[in-house]
């Protein structure tokens, strides 16, 4: 129970902001109906629960999973059975996590089912398998982050310029969308595990972190290759939005209830049958640890499903609602703002932030403060959701118009920067889309693309997860190339400092060598508070031998 209540307290950290900017709107300018209402409280309380039993379901069965997966395929010790693992394990751990499913179900509804929703499941989850792969290569081969990473992107470049637009928001908001609750414990578990495999510890330490990159970049490389191969003709027209009508509370939960149950367990089982298998051919474990992992997966599969009902029963729609509601009552300038405010106080609310940013102080020893990269990642976080709200009023702007001078930026930076924080910046963008902004956020946006006239929902709905996973890859670079500068200010400090010391014992000891007696006093203090305390003992030893 100790770990529920933790678990519950941390998401309740999370959902605390949204819930009471959706009260604060509900009684000011955006009045929902007592049903509309009941519905969010009612959607809240299961996710807030849902969420809660997951992630206790992560620590006890997913992540230690992870870990010893990762440690049995770093002893084979075979470089085959390493790439395999990392395919199978990254596609296993992608298909389970909540952020996506909710995304591939938005999908699903916006083309009217003409990209399915396990359909988009799947194809990310493969690419999260393959970069994992490249990322445990890059690992065991011990070659910089920075170059392979500049080789990915590359490659994206060229599929994006190969696919439709729509294509383009849907593949990055999947890079954020997957490396989510699960997905990222699970892989910096394994990449803990494999980064053992190199000589050097500083090289474990650095290589430990940029394996979520690697598989929210897997995500988009899929996805545009989807998109390059389909072209427009396997998407159709988005459905009419319109707001369902419900005979009850609970009506809308129980009409989701059973896609939720059968998905969640699609979702859990394959991971299950891969442990169970490793376990009795490779993984050796005692039997108490082997039930607390099943029954963590228990509750993996028991959580993701109250969550899936909670999202989709009420608390998504209720973003899509307030979104519509603030268009249609002319009140624009109000959704940039509602947009810059749940951008940083879901950032400053996620657990898995304030996670990254003690880690990044512990780093650089202090030098960066992590209320310092708290500040940086809200308001990087906070302007990006506010730029998708204002992208959705401006005609002819799209996504890749934002994306591609932001990660032609990132990379430039990324030649600067310390390999460390490349990893950790391309990790944060995962921490940072964490459930609240693949939930209510992405559902706000595309309310207000639903009512803005000349708005497409497909082309203008998505893409605000994309924007909110690139700020942390700015601004943590950004902090990177400022703890650079501060290292080298404190380096050339502590040099001037000591050569002037240095120089001024110089001259204090060989003054006190003279048989000048007038500032004797003086010169003794100053040789003493230049801390040469042996120097002058050995001088006055010396003066008393020659007044004897």
């Amino acid at each position: 129970m100790g770990l529920l209540n933790e678990k519950i307290k941390e998401v309740l950290q999370s959902l605390a902001p949204v819930t009471i900017f959706v009260l604060v709107l509900h009684f000011t300018i955006a009045p929902l109906t007592s049903l509309q209402l009941g519905q969010f409280l009612l959607g809240a309380f299961l996710l807030l629960m849902g969420l809660s039993v997951f992630l206790v379901g992560v620590d006890l069965g997913a992540t230690p999973i992870g870990i010893h997966s990762g440690h049995a395929i770093v002893r084979s010790g075979k470089m085959p059975i390493l790439l395999m693992g990392g395919i199978i394990l990254g596609f296993l751990i992608s298909i389970a996590e909540p952020d996506l499913h909710i995304l591939a179900t938005q999908i699903e509804q916006l083309t009217g089912g003409s990209l399915a929703k396990w359909t988009m499941v799947i194809v990310v989850s493969v690419g999260v398998g393959l970069l994992v792969m490249v990322g445990f290569w890059r690992i065991v081969r011990q070659i910089r982050i920075r170059y392979v990473l500049w080789l990915v992107y590359g490659i994206i470049l060229i599929l994006a310029c190969l696919s439709p637009l729509i294509f383009h928001d849907f593949a990055f908001d999947a890079s954020g969308a997957t490396t989510g609750a699960i997905t990222t414990p699970f892989i910096l578990a394994l990449a803990a595990g494999v980064a053992k495999l190199t000589t050097s510890k500083h090289e474990d330490a650095r290589d430990q972190f940029g394996l979520v990159g690697f598989a929210s970049a897997g995500a988009i490389v899929a996805v545009l290759a989807m998109g390059a191969i389909q072209r427009t003709s396997a998407i159709g027209a988005p459905q009419e939005s319109a707001t369902p009508i419900y005979s009850n509370l609970f009506e809308s939960f129980r009409l989701v209830a059973p896609s939720s149950l059968r998905d969640s367990l699609l979702s859990v089982a394959p991971l299950v049958i891969v442990f169970f298998l490793l376990q009795i051919s490779v993984i050796k474990i005692r039997k108490r640890d082997t039930i607390r992992i099943y029954l963590g997966m228990l509750f993996c599969y028991i959580g993701l499903t109250i969550f899936m009902i909670g999202v989709m029963g009420g608390f998504m729609s209720t973003g899509h609602i307030l979104g519509a509601k603030l268009v249609t009552g002319d009140k624009r300038w109000m959704t940039a703002i509602a947009g810059f405010f749940l951008g940083m106080v879901t950032v400053i609310a996620e657990p898995a932030v304030h996670v990254l940013t003690q880690s990044i102080e512990e780093v650089t020893e202090g030098a960066i403060l992590r209320k310092v990269v708290l500040a940086f990642l809200s308001i990087g976080v906070a302007f990006a959701v506010m730029l998708a709200v204002i992208r959705i009023y401006t005609p002819g702007l799209h996504l890749w118009h934002i994306l591609l001078p932001g990660y032609i930026l990132v990379m430039i930076m990324s030649f600067f920067t310390p390999d460390i924080f490349v990893g950790i910046a391309f990790d944060a963008g995962g921490v940072a889309s964490g459930p609240m902004t693949a939930t209510f956020i992405l559902a706000f946006t595309q309310g207000i693309a639903a009512g803005v006239p000349g708005a497409d929902p497909l082309l203008d709905g998505f893409g605000v997860i994309a924007l909110v996973a690139l700020a942390p890859l700015i601004t943590l670079q950004l902090l990177g190339l400022i703890s650079i500068i501060q290292a080298n200010k404190r380096k050339k400090s502590r040099l001037v400092l000591h050569e002037g010391l240095a120089a001024e014992g110089k001259q204090a000891i060989d003054t006190l060598a003279s048989d000048d007696k007038s500032a004797d006093v003086e010169r003794r203090e100053l040789i003493r508070s230049l801390g040469h305390e042996e120097t002058l003992a050995s001088f006055e030893v010396d003066e008393h031998d020659r007044n004897e």
